[in-house]
Formats: structure tokens, sequence, C-alpha cells
């Protein structure tokens, strides 16, 4: 057995699992969950723009993405507690693959990865 097999089977022995939470080498560690995960749908006007809230919890803090990424990065824009926020635009720069779809935001830490339901947008033409 090399070294840095030996190494991963050690600490594999250190991890005490309690639910989602995890002990290693004296560091508490719990996987991804929502504080607030976003609604089933979200509508909104193009006059007024949207924002889906999506925030969570973990040790390591999680990390937010949102899937599909949205192709339009001039019209959505990832605020630092991880929600989307939707610019308000024209009639014009409608676009169904940006307004008129469905997302889903993704919590992601070193222990795990959690999923929030399916968000069905509507964006007002």
């Amino acid at each position: 057995m090399d070294l840095h097999s030996l190494f991963k089977a050690v600490l594999i022995l250190y991890i005490i699992r309690a639910e989602s939470s995890y002990i290693v080498n004296g560091l508490d560690l719990q996987g991804p969950i929502f504080l607030h995960e976003p609604p089933h749908r979200v509508e909104f006007s193009n006059n007024s723009g949207g924002l889906i809230e999506c925030s969570g919890h973990g040790s390591p803090p999680p990390e937010v993405e949102w899937t599909p990424i949205p192709p339009q990065q001039d019209m959505v824009f990832q605020l630092s507690n991880g929600s989307m926020m939707f610019y308000p635009f024209t009639a014009e720069k409608y676009r169904h693959e940006v307004h008129a779809t469905v997302y889903r935001c993704k919590l992601r830490n070193l222990v795990g990865t959690v999923l929030s339901r399916e968000v069905h947008v509507r964006g007002g033409k």
C-alpha cells in the first residue's frame, strides 16, 4: 500500500458520521442545507425584473450555483448571497431561454450537494 492510499484509509477511519454532519480530525463538517429554497414558480413583469432567493448553510459554507447557467449574462445576475436577479427588460429583449424556463439552485461543499426543486420562471413580455 502506497503512502497516499494509507493516508486515505487512515482519514476514513477518522470520519464519524452523524446524520449529514462529519467530524474529521477535530473539524465539524456539515453537508449543505437550504435556509431559503426557491419557490416552485416565480413570475415577474419586464418593468420590475425579478428575484429568486436561494441560500444555504453548511460547514464549510456551501457554494451556490444555478442550473442551467443563464445564457444571457447581461439579463441576470447572481447576488453574493446566491439569489438570482433578473434585470428589467424591454419587450424586444425578451428571451424565452432566460425569461420562460426552469432553473434549479444547487448548494455544494466538500461534504455533499443538494439540488432545489424546479423553479418555473415566467418573465412578462
